[in-house]
């Protein structure tokens, strides 16, 4: 997954042997206008796909390089996204109890402002495939009434500043702590129509939200539902931080931004998630996470997020089996920096990927994807 041409955001296996997100790529779902923010010029994109579509002799030919393996044997990052009131409140305890009596650890994107996912029905309106999701995930049921209406009938609730005690507790048991947003549901549904003043100030309430529960600055940042723009991307370079998270893709890589490589190293979600898989390609969460220990054994570097509502509630019991079975499979799980420091470790140079927009399977939504290396 690295070298010149290598591409995600096809349906399918990468000839690294990891699995790329299924979504359209440059041919992005964002509404005309928008598409400019990971756009390439349209005469470099008939050579990226004709890079994508060589055959493994003809990549030799061209010097792509093999992935890294991890030196220490099979490895899985795991982060935690924490979205809602609810989720903070009921399901880190019982996360933090599932990873204590596994014995691992992972990293926490805490969300930190107000709890509006009421907000979420109105795309009921506007996307058909946000509804399906409502249904096969049962999202009432999972969610609960009160975060289902929170911020429309109900008063939106404060996420991880309504538990600092909780939030603390998370640091505490040796887990890495990092931002998530300030507003979740804003920022997820609004961001193409924020300003730059807009985009920066919900970067920074998180971050002084942060500061405030744990008394440091946040070292890394992993943008809501996977979704970020060349201006947040080049704003989070001002924050000191140590790495983001801010898209899927299949190998850490440097940004690379109209012609300027970033500083900040991003760890993408490469693997698919729980909420995503539920009644539409997995009928458990037991076959889910059955398929996810294949997909890792395939991957170099995969990491899998779980989210605070679903493996921390429902699904817990779940969960804690796969993490049992992926101990057994000799399978390490470790926080998303363990991950990219054993990466550095394997390889310091980090290919440099251009970003574009794409559906992932089991999504209603366009989500940011590591796509061509330059």
């Amino acid at each position: 997954m690295t070298g010149p041409g290598r591409i995600f955001g096809k349906g399918g296996r990468t000839s690294g042997g990891g699995r790329s997100p299924r979504g359209p790529g440059l041919f992005s779902s964002i509404p005309r206008g928008r598409e400019s923010l990971y756009d390439i010029p349209d005469d470099a994109k008939l050579s990226a796909v004709r890079k994508a579509q060589r055959s493994p002799q003809e990549e030799k030919r061209v010097g792509i390089r093999p992935v890294p393996k991890p030196p220490k044997g099979p490895i899985l990052g795991l982060r935690v996204d924490v979205d809602t009131h609810d989720g903070m409140r009921d399901g880190v305890p019982r996360l933090l109890d599932v990873f204590r009596e596994a014995g691992v650890h992972a990293t926490f994107y805490l969300a930190f402002g107000p709890d509006r996912s009421g907000l979420a029905v109105f795309n009921v309106l506007k996307n058909p495939l946000f509804l399906k999701k409502m249904l096969r995930t049962r999202a009432a049921t999972l969610y609960g009434w009160r975060t289902v209406l929170s911020g429309t009938l109900l008063p939106a609730r404060k996420v991880a500043l309504a538990f600092p005690e909780v939030a603390r507790r998370i640091a505490e048991e040796g887990h890495e702590v990092g931002v998530h947003a300030w507003d979740h549901r804003a920022w997820q549904d609004r961001l193409p129509k924020f300003s730059y003043d807009r985009m920066a100030q919900e970067l920074e309430r998180a971050g002084e939200a942060f500061v405030e529960v744990f008394g440091t600055k946040p070292k890394t940042y992993a943008a809501p539902a996977w979704f970020c723009s060349n201006d947040s991307l080049r704003y989070q370079e001002n924050l000191g931080l140590d790495y983001a998270s801010d898209c899927r893709g299949g190998d850490p890589f440097y940004p690379n931004l109209e012609g300027r490589t970033l500083r900040t190293p991003q760890v993408p979600a490469t693997l698919p998630t729980l909420d995503e898989a539920l009644g539409e390609t997995a009928k458990s969460a037991e076959e889910f996470y059955s398929s996810v220990l294949a997909s890792a054994a395939g991957e170099s570097w995969p990491v899998l997020t779980v989210h605070a509502e679903m493996e921390g509630g429902p699904y817990a019991g779940a969960f804690s089996s796969f993490l049992r079975d992926a101990r057994e499979r000799g399978i390490r799980a470790v926080p998303l920096r363990a991950l990219l420091a054993e990466r550095l470790e394997a390889d310091p140079d980090l290919p440099h990927h251009t970003l574009s927009y794409g559906i992932v399977e089991g999504r209603a939504s366009a989500v940011s994807l590591q796509f061509l290396e330059v």
